[in-house]
């Protein structure tokens, strides 16, 4: 994503809104120059407080500006009053060193800002000259930003229009902000904006530009078309899904692949959905199956089993940092996550809804001993009991959205202010905790009388205040469950849309929304129809059931096409218009491998058969650790989603090639190949049972060819030969990745 600053003034695009004085810099409401709607604008176009000039952190050159204006009342303070007469001379304005220093008159390290007859010099001119005045208590202020119009559409990849962003004021008045804001392009290869909103069309694809003035951002979608006609043929579509992706790639004009092979989907859902290869046998009966539903009855079976919801577990436990105190920072006890593991596996494998899951963790109380859910407030320790901290990690787990940024200053690519993130801590500024009979034990429970949070820059408390919501009535309540209970709400767009996103990224490798737990304004949804649908079935239809949205998404066209492309959808990389090839997390490929060795593995820390069930994940396994943590699995330290890494890598290859994994698997069960060899008598035969093994295909015939090819001669040369196949098919692509 690239910012783009002016350094200089700009053309105005419409002449006759300027005829209508409506790119004047003082607001419609009246004559009177204001600090904070027309000086501060000036500062943002210029860059003057950005992160990296006067809005860092400790200013730059002496100077500090607020990042982005989240504090007017502090940057007139600044600039008026820190150091009385040097920044500001109302005396002789013009050789104020605000106006020396931005037209570049004096050094300056930013060098030039606007030349003084520029209208933005002119603006912070008329400021001075009008006596810096501080705005009243009374004056209008930005309640919202909006592009008219929000969609945009070329019809080839070349053109340029000019789109006009309105800010509308607190007294009802509106203002043309255009030549004000600050502009983005999600994809500028696709679309780029310029600095007075103007939207050029670069090739063809999808895209979103974005606009931020005072505190707010808002965006505008933006299709440009590919040159020629676009022949359309009429897609098949098994359900609602297919319809909406449909549409969305007929207005890309991206045509989607044709369906996967039987073999493919076999493969595909049963690692998707138990987190395990389809064995020998299953194949074998899935493929010598005539019945056209056969695929729709397979994913039946598949949800039914335990391992389908031990997957989910493990998910969960990343998400909710389940992990024992030996990790420094956070954690509990060994006999409490333990127990906090299991009650999630049983709450996975017995469906219970997702609502009333989140319900049950965000209001945990009691021992985390005996009451498995408390543990959600035990994985940071006793003495760092952070509200804010807790609020972050929840909103981030069950909203999906990444609020840090609030904490310091009001989000720079998002809605949410200081006073969002304050009003948000405030849910959790109740809760205590308190040593139970052992020192292990821990009791969680809420303190009814606390204060709420207060803001860090005025020190104001912050009562209770649902994200893009009202104040709460927590008055003598567990404010967690006044929270609990706006959360889940079906209506809840954030939370149901969160839950849904992140069951769709889990079979497609990346969400309509990604990534899924950063969601902000500034990073739309790919589909926006789809995901509102998928989020609205999940709690209005299926009251949070998510084997049935996951159901709905196995069964989809969508989910079957092939991960071939061809021309039309070769450069899609988010809108579903075929399978993506994608690396299975590390646990689910310790599984495969060792499932496709007939070998079970050792667990130092954990008495589990498979890595997808160890309590805290494989990262703390002492005998398999460098595996897990070549291989991306989540360390479990935050509730970020980027910790479970999917990128392959080269030490990745050379693990496989030259570790102990499939070494290992090799050494300790030496009866794996002479007993392959026993049940499968020829070549052909033993070659067609390692790639149904392995791979859930048979080989091809050149396949077939070349390897017979190398056969050796001798028997007792005939094992070792076998493993040499094995092991290079351990080694492909094809295996390490889902398709």
């Amino acid at each position: 994503m690239k910012m783009s600053l002016t350094k200089s003034p700009i053309q105005i695009g419409f002449l006759f809104l300027s005829c209508l004085g409506l790119f004047a810099t003082v607001c419609e409401a009246g004559n009177e120059i204001s600090f904070k709607n027309d000086v501060m604008p000036v500062f943002m176009r210029g860059g003057c407080n950005a992160g990296d000039c006067h809005g860092a952190a400790r200013g730059k050159d002496g100077f500090m500006l607020s990042l982005f204006g989240y504090d007017p009342e502090g940057d007139w303070f600044r600039i008026m009053e820190e150091l009385p007469g040097r920044r500001a001379n109302l005396s002789a304005p013009e050789q104020s060193l605000l106006l020396t220093k931005m037209a570049g008159t004096v050094n300056h390290t930013g060098g030039t800002i606007f030349k003084p007859e520029s209208k933005y010099y002119q603006t912070v001119l008329r400021w001075l000259e009008a006596g810096a005045p501080r705005d009243g208590e009374d004056a209008p202020v930005p309640v919202r930003i909006a592009f008219e119009p929000n969609y945009v559409e070329f019809d080839r990849p070349e053109g340029r229009v000019e789109p006009t962003l309105w800010a509308h004021y607190s007294d009802g008045s509106r203002r043309d902000i255009s030549d004000l804001a600050v502009y983005m392009s999600n994809n500028s290869s696709v679309a780029a904006i310029s600095e007075n909103a103007g939207i050029e069309a670069k090739q063809s694809g999808g895209t979103y530009v974005f606009a931020r003035f005072d505190k707010f951002t808002t965006g505008a979608e933006v299709i440009v078309l590919p040159a020629g006609k676009f022949a359309n043929p009429v897609q098949a579509e098994n359900n609602y899904i297919d319809t909406l992706v449909n549409a969305r790639l007929a207005k890309l004009r991206i045509l989607p692949s044709d369906l996967c092979t039987d073999e493919q989907f076999l493969r595909r859902v049963t690692i998707d959905l138990t987190g395990l290869l389809p064995t020998p046998e299953e194949y074998e009966s899935f493929m010598a199956n005539a019945d056209p539903d056969k695929r729709t009855h397979l994913v039946d079976d598949l949800l039914g089993r335990v391992e389908f919801g031990e997957l989910w577990a493990a998910k969960w436990g990343e998400w909710l940092k389940i992990a024992t105190n030996t990790n420094p920072g956070n954690g509990t006890a060994m006999k409490a996550g333990w127990n906090y593991y299991h009650w999630l596996r049983e709450a996975m494998v017995d469906n219970l809804p997702w609502d009333r899951l989140a319900t049950e963790l965000v209001t945990g109380n009691g021992s985390n001993f005996r009451d498995p859910p408390s543990n959600y407030y035990t994985m940071l320790p006793v003495d760092k009991l952070d509200p804010q901290k807790l609020a972050e990690d929840t909103a981030q787990i069950f909203l999906g959205l990444r609020t840090q940024c609030a904490q310091c200053h009001n989000h720079p690519f998002d809605r949410w202010t200081m006073d969002d993130y304050y009003s948000f801590t405030s849910f959790f500024t109740g809760v205590r905790r308190k040593h139970g009979s052992e020192a292990r034990e821990y009791y969680t429970f809420i303190d009814t009388d606390a204060e709420p949070a207060k803001h860090l820059i005025d020190g104001r408390p912050m009562p209770p205040k649902f994200l893009g919501g009202d104040l709460a009535a927590v008055k003598d309540k567990d404010a967690r469950k006044v929270l609990a209970d706006w959360m889940t709400d079906p209506s809840n767009a954030l939370f149901r849309r969160n839950l849904a996103n992140r069951i769709w990224a889990h079979f497609f490798g990346r969400g309509i929304v990604h990534p899924v737990d950063d969601v902000r304004i500034s990073n739309p949804p790919s589909n926006e129809p789809l995901l509102e649908e998928l989020g609205r079935r999940l709690a209005e239809d299926y009251a949070f059931d998510a084997r049935k949205l996951v159901r709905d998404i196995c069964l989809s066209r969508t989910y079957q096409l092939s991960p071939s492309t061809d021309e039309s959808n070769r450069r899609d990389e988010s809108q579903f218009s075929h399978a993506y090839l994608r690396r299975t997390r590390a646990d689910v490929l310790f599984d495969c491998i060792t499932q496709a060795l007939d070998y079970q593995p050792e667990f130092r820390r954990s008495t589990a058969k498979r890595a997808v069930v160890m309590f805290e994940g494989g990262s703390r396994d002492d005998y398999n650790r460098y595996f897990f943590s070549t291989f991306g699995q989540a360390k479990r330290e935050t509730v970020c989603t980027c910790e479970d890494v999917t990128e392959a890598n080269l030490s990745q290859a050379l693990h496989l090639m030259n570790g102990n994994t499939i070494d290992d698997a090799f050494s300790r069960h030496r009866n794996f190949v002479p007993g392959l060899m026993k049940q499968h008598g020829t070549t052909d035969a033993m070659i067609r049972a390692i790639y149904v093994r392995l791979l859930s295909r048979q080989p091809t015939d050149e396949e077939r060819k070349q390897i017979t090819g190398l056969t050796p001669d001798t028997a007792d040369a005939l094992p070792k030969f076998y493993e040499s196949v094995v092991w290079a098919l351990l080694n492909s692509s094809e295996f390490l990745f889902n398709h």
